[in-house]
């Protein structure tokens, strides 16, 4: 039987340190906390240094697993939590709210009929960039513009929207 006294731990420390920040850098994939849950392992050895342990190597990794498991936990928890927390701004909140689905509509009409009300040019500028996702280079090389100009169209295009929907874009 091996007591871990002072001496022990520290050759248990130097004996088994890789292998444990190894056997944590696996499970956990970030080195820093692989590195603080293997000195988290001495340290609970450090505590249990009047206990007699019959075999140190495996008493050390049976440290180590619960550990392990008791991190899962936490984060379970953590995650739960956030996710509950997450939900509650939706709790009282009908998604097919029919105040919400007719201001939606409205806003949409809204924005359809400014979109028709600009320069035939930037609208179609305004579209193709904001709408269809097309990239401001090949934009402008099919209008014949710089990409500046391109930009500038965009702009003013988004500048009519957000005054005539009042900021609600």
């Amino acid at each position: 039987m091996i007591e871990p006294a002072h001496k022990d731990l520290e050759a248990l420390n130097r004996r088994m340190r890789s292998a444990l920040t190894s056997f944590f850098a696996r499970r956990v994939g970030n080195a820093c906390e692989a590195e603080d849950l293997t000195q988290e392992v001495f340290i609970r050895l450090a505590r249990s240094a009047g206990d007699q342990i019959i075999a140190p190597d495996a008493y050390v990794f049976q440290i180590a697993a619960n550990l392990l498991r008791d991190r899962a936990r936490r984060e379970k928890v953590r995650a739960d939590y956030r996710e509950a927390k997450r939900l509650e701004d939706y709790v009282d909140l009908d998604p097919l709210d029919p105040f919400r689905i007719a201001a939606g509509r409205q806003g949409l009409n809204v924005m359809a009929r400014e979109l028709a009300e600009l320069p035939e040019k930037t609208r179609r500028i305004f579209t193709l960039y904001r709408i269809e996702s097309i990239d401001k280079h090949v934009i402008a090389a099919t209008f014949g513009l710089s990409v500046r100009m391109v930009e500038m169209h965009v702009q003013r295009a988004m500048l009519r929207l957000f005054e005539k929907m009042g900021g609600d874009l």
